[in-house]
C-alpha cells in the first residue's frame, strides 16, 4: 500500500521535528534518534560511527582481551552480561538501521493520520491530541528514569572510592569500586586513584552514549507501537460514531464514512505488517539477550550482595521494566484489534450495501486474527511472553546457582 517515501516529503516532515505540536509524531524520539544519523541529516552518522567504535574501545575490547581482573565466576557472569547489555544496544540499533525504509514509511502514514485531524475539532481529533500528549508524557518519564539511573551507575562508585580512599588510615590497601567489571589497558584501577580518575573520566562519554541508545529503545520502537495501537482505536471509536447515522437518512454522507473507516483499518493493519517488519528481529536479539543477561546479573547479585551489585541491580531494573513495557504496549496492540471487530459487529453492517457489507465482514475476520509484534516472527510479544521470560530467566539462574 505504500510506496517508498519521496525525498520531499521526508525532508519537509523532519523539519516539523523540533515543534511540540500535538499532532507530531514522536517529536522528541525523532529528535533524538537526529543526533545519532539514523534519522534526518545523514551527515551525522559520521558522530554516531565515532562513538561508537570510542565506545567498543573503552568498555568491550578491555574486557576481550585483558579479562576482569578476577578468576572468580561471578566476576566473569558480570562481565559477560555487561559485554552482552553493550553488544545488544548497538547490535539493536544497527537492525533498525537496515530497517529505516519501512520505519520511514509507517512514521510518514500515522503522520498523515494526524494531519487529516490537525485542522478538525471533533471528539477523534481531542482524543488524537490526549493520546499523543500521554505519549509524549511517557516519553518525558522514560528519559527521566533513565537519566537516574545513569547519575547513580556513574556517580555512586567514584563517592563510595573516594570517600574510602580519603578515610582510609595509612598502609590500608583500599580496592576500588567499578562501575563495571573490568581492567583498562595498562592502568591499575582498582588500587591506583589517579588511574582510577583517568578511567572515569574516559569511560563516562561511553557510558552516556550507552544510555542513549537506551533511550532511544525506549522512545522510539515502543513510541511507534503506541501509536499503531492509536489507529485501531481510531478505527473503533469511528465505527462507533457510525452508529448515530443511519443509512437511509442520509446514505451519501454514511457511505463516505463507511468508506473512510474501512480505509483507516486498512492503513492500520498495513502499519502494523510494517511495524513487525522494523522489529521482530530487534526483539528476537532484545530477549534472547534479556535471558543471558538477566540470569548472570541474578547470579551475581546472589554472590555478592554489596555496594558493588547496585549497579548490576540497575541493570537488571531497566531490563525488565524495557521488556515489560514491550509486553504491555504489545498486549494493547493486539487488544484494540481485536475491539475493531467488536465495534462493526455491534453495527447494523448487515443494512448496508452489498459492496460494503463484503469490506465490513473482510474487517472482522481480519480484526479477529491475532495481530501485533512478534519475536522473530515465533510469538507475539505481550504480558503473558513476559511472564514466560521471567520464568526462563529465573530457570537458567537456578541452574547456574547449582553448577557454581
Amino acid at each position: 500500500m505504500f510506496a517508498r517515501v519521496p525525498h520531499t516529503i521526508r525532508q519537509d516532515y523532519r523539519s516539523n521535528n523540533n515543534s511540540t505540536d500535538d499532532f507530531t509524531v514522536l517529536p522528541l524520539g525523532l529528535r533524538l534518534l537526529k543526533y545519532s544519523g539514523l534519522w534526518g541529516d545523514p551527515r551525522r552518522k559520521r558522530s554516531f560511527v565515532l562513538m561508537l567504535f570510542g565506545t567498543i574501545l573503552f568498555l568491550i575490547v578491555p574486557k576481550i582481551v585483558l579479562g576482569t581482573g578476577s578468576d572468580s565466576f561471578d566476576s566473569f557472569a558480570r562481565s559477560t552480561a555487561e559485554i552482552i547489555f553493550c553488544n545488544n544496544n548497538y547490535l539493536m540499533m544497527i537492525i533498525f538501521a537496515g530497517r529505516r525504509k519501512p520505519f520511514e514509511q509507517l512514521i510518514v502514514a500515522v503522520q498523515q493520520l494526524f494531519d487529516k485531524h490537525r485542522s478538525c475539532h471533533t471528539p477523534t481529533s481531542e482524543f488524537v491530541v490526549t493520546v499523543n500528549r500521554q505519549i509524549m508524557r511517557y516519553s518525558r518519564l522514560y528519559i527521566a528514569i533513565q537519566g537516574v539511573y545513569f547519575l547513580i551507575f556513574n556517580l555512586l562508585p567514584p563517592i563510595v572510592t573516594y570517600r574510602a580512599y580519603f578515610t582510609a588510615t595509612n598502609g590500608t590497601n583500599v580496592t576500588f569500586l567499578l562501575p563495571i567489571e573490568s581492567r583498562f589497558f595498562f592502568m591499575d584501577i582498582r588500587h591506583s586513584i589517579v588511574d582510577y580518575t583517568i578511567f572515569t573520566l574516559l569511560a563516562c562519554p561511553a557510558f552516556l552514549f550507552t544510555a542513549y541508545l537506551t533511550v532511544l529503545k525506549g522512545l522510539v520502537f515502543i513510541g511507534v507501537i503506541a501509536y499503531n495501537t492509536l489507529q485501531y482505536q481510531i478505527v473503533s471509536r469511528r465505527v462507533q460514531e457510525l452508529r448515530g447515522l443511519h443509512h437511509q437518512t442520509n446514505p451519501v454522507r454514511y457511505n463516505r464514512r463507511l468508506a473512510e473507516i474501512i480505509d483507516l483499518h486498512s492503513v492500520a493493519t498495513e502499519c502494523t505488517k510494517l511495524l513487525d517488519s522494523v522489529l521482530n528481529l530487534i526483539l528476537l536479539v532484545q530477549f534472547t539477550n534479556t535471558v543471558l543477561m538477566c540470569c548472570l546479573f541474578l547470579f551475581y547479585i546472589s554472590k555478592n550482595f554489596n555496594s558493588g551489585a547496585i549497579n548490576v541491580l540497575l541493570l537488571f531494573l531497566a531490563l525488565t521494566v524495557e521488556n515489560f513495557c514491550f509486553s504491555y504496549f504489545g498486549t494493547r496492540l493486539s487488544a484494540e484489534n481485536l475491539a475493531v471487530a467488536d465495534a462493526v459487529y455491534h453495527t447494523a453492517w448487515y443494512k448496508c450495501p452489498p459492496s460494503f457489507q463484503k469490506q465490513l465482514q473482510q474487517m472482522i475476520r481480519h480484526a479477529y486474527k491475532t495481530r501485533g509484534v512478534t519475536v522473530g516472527k515465533f510469538y507475539i510479544v505481550d504480558v503473558s511472553s513476559f511472564g514466560q521470560l521471567l520464568k526462563m530467566i529465573f530457570s537458567y539462574y537456578v541452574i547456574l546457582k547449582e553448577l557454581f
